[in-house]
């Protein structure tokens, strides 16, 4: 009986590392806005969990450990989002090079982007101040397919897409 208890064990480990194996080769082909983001949303997830378990624990409070899980939950579902987002390429990509940046000093939480595209075509993009873009360097933006609105006007359409950017990631060549 021992025998064939080691012999399951084994076979569960065994099935175990063949689907970590099929994860790791599925994530090389997911671009680095999304592994990066996964990764940090996990973490902080994780990190929210085990402090307020251990804080609910100190002060003898039941809710303060249920919603910091329920707070963790909601991060690891965000992050399982990215990934199926990421794996069915239900994603926009806009690259090319930064031609200006207006409003980065300015009042205000966002700035506008207009981008080059390779195509010839200026595209306007509303992102928040928080983002390292210098103009000159070439970027691939990540949109939400889903919530990327298009009405014609340029302007309009780059202050809808609220919530919709995911990371932008810089491409090797420059331009001037």
């Amino acid at each position: 009986m021992k025998k064939l208890k080691r012999l399951l064990e084994r076979i569960k480990a065994d099935r175990l590392l063949k689907a970590t194996d099929r994860f790791a080769a599925e994530m090389e082909n997911v671009p680095f806005v999304f592994r990066d983001r996964m990764l940090k949303l996990s973490a902080l997830s994780f990190f929210l969990g085990g402090v307020g378990t251990y804080a609910g624990f100190l002060l003898g409070e039941g809710n303060f450990i249920l919603f910091s899980w329920v707070l963790c939950g909601i991060n690891l579902y965000q992050a399982v989002r990215l990934y199926r987002i990421a794996k069915q390429k239900k994603y926009e990509v806009i690259e090319g090079c930064i031609s200006q940046i207006k409003g980065k000093h300015g009042v205000g939480r966002t700035c506008r982007i207009f981008v080059k595209t390779d195509e010839g075509e200026t595209k306007e993009l509303v992102l928040a101040k928080g983002n390292p873009l210098r103009m000159g360097k070439r970027y691939r933006f990540y949109f939400d397919q889903d919530r990327c609105l298009a009405s014609g006007i340029r302007g309009l359409d780059a202050m809808l897409n609220v919530n919709s950017f995911y990371g932008a990631e810089e491409v090797g060549r420059e331009e001037g």
